[in-house]
């Protein structure tokens, strides 16, 4: 009888868990599609600010002395010896 009650209360707090997690990924989904045309735009305005320079200003991208590397690449910087 104890094992019947125990199983009972597990099975009540696993669907109570379930179904708090699919209310919760509904309400964090809708969350994402409401989301998604602020977060495109304003990555539209970075990007387009990148493209026009308007970040190359600042003082720590004057002192950084500037290589031919494709942001993402890595360019290696170890001596090459000669044999």
């Amino acid at each position: 009888m104890r094992n019947l009650i125990a199983g009972f209360i597990a099975i009540v707090i696993g669907l109570f868990t379930v179904s708090f997690a699919a209310i919760m990924a509904l309400f964090i989904g809708m969350a994402t599609f409401i989301a998604k045309p602020f977060i495109q735009r304003k990555m539209a305005y970075d990007n387009s600010a990148a493209s026009q320079g308007a970040f190359d200003e600042s003082p720590l991208n004057q002192a950084a002395p500037s290589h031919n590397v494709i942001d993402g690449e890595c360019e290696d910087i170890t001596i090459k010896r000669k044999s």
